[in-house]
């Protein structure tokens, strides 16, 4: 019984050490317990492009969820209200705040375009 008592202790400091844990200044993953979701495909890909000087890949392909256009509108402001410091190192690694966010556009022929600040643009459909 003293056994578990000690092992769920010890799990309990653990997870309590990984939450407090710093990352160092070079160190753009993000934080294993915010994972990012991106609005479009496209813009997963970029984000896989980008590698931490540390730690090498910091993003996984993970499925797609579609997400609708009134939230898309929404989540540059929650970037700064609902997730943390590093996530939002991590974030503008991929998607620096002079170029993003960037505005939805669409095209004659159907297709979605990002039209970045500078006044590219990226296809996303």
């Amino acid at each position: 019984m003293r056994t578990r008592t000690l092992m769920a202790r010890i799990e309990r400091a653990e997870q309590a050490a990984k939450v407090k844990a710093r990352f160092p200044i070079e160190c753009i993953c993000f934080p294993e317990n915010e994972k990012p979701s991106f609005t479009f495909p496209v813009l997963e890909e970029m984000a896989i492009r980008v590698l931490c000087p540390l730690h090498g890949v910091r993003v996984q392909k993970s499925y797609q969820v579609y997400v609708s256009e009134w939230l898309r509108k929404k989540l540059p402001d929650l970037l700064w209200t609902h997730h943390s410091e590093q996530f939002r190192r991590a974030w503008f690694a991929s998607f620096p705040e002079t170029l993003w966010p960037a505005v939805e556009e669409r095209t004659d022929d159907g297709h979605t375009l990002l039209r970045l600040k500078d006044g590219s643009t990226i296809v996303t459909s």
